[in-house]
């Protein structure tokens, strides 16, 4: 990713000059992954969680084919509202630079271009991984590659519920990534609290996790590491529901041929037409709840 695609915003250059606590935010979620409304306030209100924590937040996307860290209100609202926003990943990214399009990053894409300028901490609500069925398609997410390659330190709640749990929570040990939890033994279900997949460590503190992480950069490891974060208690559903809706949105999906990049958008709307709006709700608070843990993380790491 060359510098001169990146425009930094003043006053993350300004924190990441003087070597201070820096989360950045993905902006798939704005475009694709939650409807208008709520995608300006769930991202407007990640942002504030981050400052609130005293880290400074780093909202990443790509405006007329610029990336920008840290995207202003005017660029979210765009990003929010336009039918013609791209879904970039690390396959697609150049197309889109070239273009001059208007494109949300990706977990997979954040992390890269995150990682690049020197950002450690990024927040998101769940992160790809293998998909259902992938023993016939071989259907990866490119999140699973960006986390074996660069080194960031990612809070979300678990992949997304929607994804093989087993395999994915397999995938993360084979290429090497920590998965460690705060206040949980179990990797989440990304709308349910936990699976039945432990954790590498389960952290009770801040403190810990911040001092476990700088331990971390001393070894030189080079993968990312997962810090797991479990939906707030009062918006977790009961995992067979999930299942149940996530079943049924499935054969919904393969009766009208929807597969690739299409498919997670439509599995999530299905599932949350079904849930009558929980899903989204658990999905909304998780999100943000994860941004403040990422930004308390960060600002100690930093102390």
């Amino acid at each position: 990713m060359s510098p001169k695609n990146i425009k930094i915003n003043k006053k993350i250059k300004d924190a990441l000059d003087n070597k201070k606590s820096v989360v950045a935010l993905e902006s798939t979620l704005i475009s694709h992954g939650l409807p208008y409304p709520e995608n300006i306030k769930v991202a407007k209100e990640s942002i504030k969680a981050v400052e609130e924590s005293g880290s400074v937040a780093a909202t990443i996307g790509i405006i007329n084919g610029e990336i920008i860290i840290g995207l202003n209100e005017n660029e979210i609202e765009l990003l929010a509202t336009s039918k013609n926003v791209e879904k970039v990943s690390l396959h697609n990214i150049a197309i889109s630079l070239f273009h001059k399009h208007n494109a949300a990053t990706t977990v997979a894409t954040t992390i890269n271009i995150a990682s690049k300028i020197g950002i450690k901490f990024f927040a998101t609500g769940g992160i790809g991984g293998v998909h259902l069925g992938s023993e016939n398609n071989s259907d990866i997410s490119a999140d699973l590659t960006e986390l074996s390659r660069n080194r960031m330190f990612i809070i979300s709640s678990g992949a997304k519920s929607i994804l093989d749990l087993e395999k994915t929570y397999e995938k993360l040990e084979t290429n090497g990534i920590p998965r460690v939890s705060y206040n949980s033994d179990y990797m989440p279900g990304f709308w349910y609290d936990e699976t039945i997949y432990t954790v590498d460590q389960n952290f009770k503190n801040i403190d810990d996790i911040a001092n476990y992480l700088k331990v971390v950069e001393k070894t030189n490891h080079n993968s990312s590491v997962l810090i797991f974060n479990k939906v707030p208690k009062k918006n977790s559903i009961e995992k067979d529901l999930v299942e149940n809706w996530i079943n049924q949105s499935i054969e919904k999906a393969k009766k009208n041929i929807i597969r690739g990049k299409d498919l997670t958008p439509f599995l999530i709307s299905e599932i949350n037409k079904l849930s009558k709006n929980k899903t989204l709700e658990a999905n909304t608070a998780l999100i943000i709840n994860n941004a403040l843990l990422a930004g308390k993380i960060s600002k100690k790491f930093n102390s």
